[in-house]
């Protein structure tokens, strides 16, 4: 490939079905192995699923607001006028070249037959306008010289000033995402150890955090008790993990410091 060089194809084939992907590189035998590659490709995937469950389950973009406050110093930014100026000298050159083609072909269809001061008064307005044009891009490369090349962000932008954003509230949120998908992690961990299909986890995980239940406070002790589920591998999986959840003895986050008991009814 032009733009690559010599590009590999590594093909990888499903043991279980057989189909074939294939991963493209310009990596060398010698400088990368087909499974570190593999490795890698299969990293990144990992890494973009996580992010999108991020973004879509989590909310990790999200924030409730921010506080702003003008900053004091104004960064500096390319000056805008240069580049109008650049883009009306750029103009004007293209005019001054078809102008200039035009009295070429003029002076060759003409030469032979009338000398070269009959044809610059006869072809006066031309030399005028070429004239013009130049004295328009030496104005302008001057004007270019005198402009400087940064400005204050307000002076570019009319008059409006860059905001300094406040980010203690998102922070606070993002500390309560991270923790969350943190323990969602971790319950994953616990429910691995009763439920076989590992691709199935989360939705799993989800079917048993998100069920329906009753809540009891009985001599001093907050009781949660979930609804039984229809699926068995489902019910003996959430049953073993409010087990594992008593035996780390919970309490409510509250002043009463009420022991928690899961169980499935």
């Amino acid at each position: 490939m032009n733009k690559y060089g010599v590009i590999r194809a590594i093909v990888i084939e499903s043991e279980k079905n057989g189909k074939r992907s294939v991963i493209y590189t310009n990596a060398q035998d010698n400088e990368l192995g087909a499974e570190k590659i593999i490795e890698l490709i299969c990293r990144r995937w990992g890494e973009e699923n996580l992010i999108k469950e991020l973004l879509m389950k989590h909310l990790i973009n999200y924030s409730p607001g921010y506080v702003t406050d003008q900053l004091e110093k104004q960064p500096m930014v390319d000056n805008p006028k240069i580049n109008e100026l650049k883009k009306a000298k750029a103009s004007r050159a293209r005019e001054l070249h078809k102008l200039k083609v035009q009295l070429a072909e003029q002076v060759l269809q003409e030469t032979d037959k009338v000398s070269l001061e009959e044809i610059k008064k006869k072809q006066i307005q031309l030399f005028a306008d070429i004239a013009k044009i130049d004295n328009e891009i030496l104005f302008i490369n001057q004007e270019i010289e005198k402009t400087p090349e940064k400005i204050r962000f307000d002076q570019a932008h009319g008059g409006e000033r860059l905001l300094q954003l406040n980010y203690e509230k998102k922070r606070f949120l993002d500390c309560i995402k991270v923790f969350a998908y943190n323990m969602e992690k971790k319950m994953c961990e616990l429910l691995s150890n009763y439920y076989d299909a590992k691709k199935e986890l989360l939705p799993a995980l989800s079917m048993i955090v998100g069920r329906g239940g009753y809540i009891k406070l009985e001599m001093g002790q907050l009781r949660v008790q979930l609804r039984r589920f229809m699926n068995p591998e489902i019910d003996y999986a959430a049953r073993h993990i409010c087990e594992d959840l008593n035996r780390m003895n919970p309490v409510t986050p509250d002043k009463f410091r009420f022991p928690i008991h899961y169980e499935v009814l």
